[in-house]
């Protein structure tokens, strides 16, 4: 099988943890070593948002498939709920005992 690269993204920052496609709009959501969470409109392959609010790596990220969320987990023991429109997190969930590794929204 040969593959072929569409597009390729450039960033001056840490390394790449998770990855989310949005599931209707062309948008990509990196969440990073460094702590930051950027989201990329890939058809011109530009930054279009950022949102820094973890301490440490971030390692999970998804995008909610109806409303305009999106959800993290890093390093910091911390999930949180971010509202993309209102360009701000909405509430964080404390208790965990170890890095969060993975996050997912429920389908329904």
């Amino acid at each position: 099988i040969k593959t072929t690269m569409l597009t390729k993204f450039e960033s001056k920052s840490a390394r790449v943890k998770g990855l989310a496609f949005h599931p209707v709009r062309p948008w990509i959501c990196a969440s990073l070593h460094n702590g930051v969470i950027q989201l990329w409109d890939y058809r011109v392959g530009t930054v279009i948002d950022r949102f820094e609010e973890h301490d440490g790596p971030v390692r999970g990220v998804d995008f909610h498939l109806h409303e305009p969320l999106i959800v993290t987990g890093g390093d910091d023991y911390k999930i949180k709920v971010w509202d993309y429109k209102l360009r701000r997190c909405l509430f964080t969930l404390l208790g965990h005992l170890d890095y969060i590794r993975t996050v997912q929204f429920h389908p329904n």
